[in-house]
């Protein structure tokens, strides 16, 4: 056919007054013939029985949600309350958002001090900012709430456990041996368990004697050992005892070889608690070569030391972000066995956040 008008009298000819137009379009006939002959009109369309009319028409029925105005009300009480807040935040007086953006700032500053990670400060005081343009007024005392709640978001602690056998690596002076002695007593002294020692750290001098002081005092049983394989027949020779304690030589964290000749002795261990030992004076900038060099260790605790060395307290956050591994205990002085507690996420907050007593 060669135009609409001609091919709108065919169709109702052919399929009636109902029928329905679905494309329409002009076309050349294919080859070299087409290219020299005038295009011709071809159009598409159908026509509807009654059964599928009654179909389409069912399932409209059943696509069509019921009307529901209580649902409707809450939503425009909803947005009615968002307008509501968007007006007060912008109706507040100039010094008072100055204030409020003042005490995200300073709360900014305080995070920093504390050496927290920067894209985390970011992450806690961009949901604050959002918070802010859509609440009442923030205050210093209510923005610390907020974070002390996505604080406690990350860090993460564990219940102890009897694990027969407890290991302790780490970087060399945080203090592993003291850790080591404190747990130790704690475990025989006032639960009343046989507690055996193991040291491998033959290499720092006088770290052999400073244990075995330790163990003379307390009473319990230490093995020296050399090489893995005689860590292992320390361990048989212990196995009387209810809890195994095992010190470890402290290394560089920057020498992967020394740390890797030491995972070599936990290789054949039984199932155990290894907890990565990490004084909380380190720097934030080192402590991701920590707990990455020394992810060889299979460490699955983290202990954190030296709280009363220092005041800044962010290492905890850190090194709990950087792991995704509980803290199980922290320590806070020399004193052996007292210098030490189980990790609290309210004290472990509260230490970051400066609410410590």
């Amino acid at each position: 056919m060669q135009d609409m008008k001609e091919g709108m009298l065919r169709i109702r000819e052919e399929l009636g007054p109902e029928a329905v137009i679905i494309q329409s379009r002009r076309v050349r006939s294919k080859g070299l013939r087409g290219i020299f002959q005038s295009s011709r009109m071809e159009i598409t369309a159908a026509v509807e029985n009654n059964q599928s009319r009654e179909k389409k028409s069912q399932l409209f029925q059943q696509e069509v949600p019921e009307f529901n105005g209580s649902k409707i009300t809450s939503e425009l009480e909803e947005l009615k309350k968002a307008i509501n807040n968007l007006v007060f935040r912008e109706t507040l007086p100039k010094e008072d958002k100055e204030r409020e953006q003042g005490e995200i700032k300073r709360w900014k500053e305080h995070l920093r001090q504390h050496e927290v990670f920067d894209e985390l400060i970011e992450d806690f005081l961009q949901d604050i900012r959002e918070v802010a343009m859509s609440e009442t007024q923030l205050s210093q005392e209510i923005i610390g709430l907020l974070l002390r709640k996505k604080i406690r978001r990350i860090l993460k602690t564990a219940p102890e456990k009897a694990s027969p056998i407890q290991v302790f690596v780490g970087p060399t002076g945080v203090g592993k041996t003291t850790t080591l002695a404190k747990l130790a007593a704690r475990y025989a002294l006032y639960q009343g368990e046989r507690v055996g020692i193991i040291t491998i750290d033959h290499y720092r001098i006088g770290a052999v004697e400073q244990l075995r002081t330790y163990a003379d005092i307390t009473g319990l049983p230490l093995e020296v050992v050399m090489t893995p394989k005689e860590l292992r027949q320390a361990i048989d020779r212990l196995n009387g005892c209810q809890r195994i304690l095992i010190d470890t030589a402290g290394r560089s964290t920057m020498n992967k070889t020394q740390v890797q000749e030491l995972a070599n002795y936990l290789q054949n261990l039984p199932p155990a608690e290894i907890f990565l030992v990490i004084s909380a004076t380190t720097k934030s900038r080192d402590i991701q070569n920590i707990v990455e060099n020394f992810k060889c260790m299979g460490y699955n605790r983290l202990i954190f030391t030296k709280l009363d060395e220092t005041s800044s307290y962010g290492i905890m956050l850190n090194g709990i972000y950087l792991t995704d591994v509980p803290a199980l205990y922290l320590t806070m002085g020399q004193s052996v066995p007292d210098d030490i507690c189980v990790a609290d996420l309210d004290q472990m907050s509260a230490f970051i956040l400066g609410e410590e007593d």
